[in-house]
């Protein structure tokens, strides 16, 4: 069984196989790298948008919206055979992570993409 140190070996010896680079100059450089890229904002947003569309039903939700305006939450349900709590839910985490917007008109709700250029459905 191989230790964290010994991976660490490892990993050093094909990165110098690799880049001719001395491993232990060059690992601290990919893992601050590394870092910079995970505290980046655009690096968090774009992890909340995979992980709202990491939902095949969320993800069915946002490619119907792309083809239409907008839909009433009555009309996600009928599409997906969800229950409209959850239908309902799978709306609020896909307008957390900044994708849908939603209307209410009376007692109905209404969703539509929030910016169809950036979204990441097919």
């Amino acid at each position: 069984m191989m230790t964290a140190a010994t991976d660490l070996v490892v990993l050093g010896e094909r990165i110098e196989r690799l880049t001719g680079e001395d491993a232990e100059c060059a690992l601290p450089g990919y893992r601050s790298r590394a870092e910079r890229i995970r505290s980046s904002v655009r690096f968090e947003e774009t992890l909340r948008r995979v992980r709202a569309l990491a939902d095949e039903n969320r993800l069915l939700a946002v490619a119907m919206l792309k083809s239409r305006t907008e839909l009433c939450a009555c009309e996600i349900q009928a599409a997906t055979g969800l229950t409209h709590a959850t239908v309902s839910h799978h709306m609020s985490v896909l307008m957390e992570a900044g994708l849908v917007d939603a209307t209410r008109h009376g007692k109905w709700m209404y969703y539509r993409l929030r910016d169809r250029r950036r979204s990441l459905v097919p």
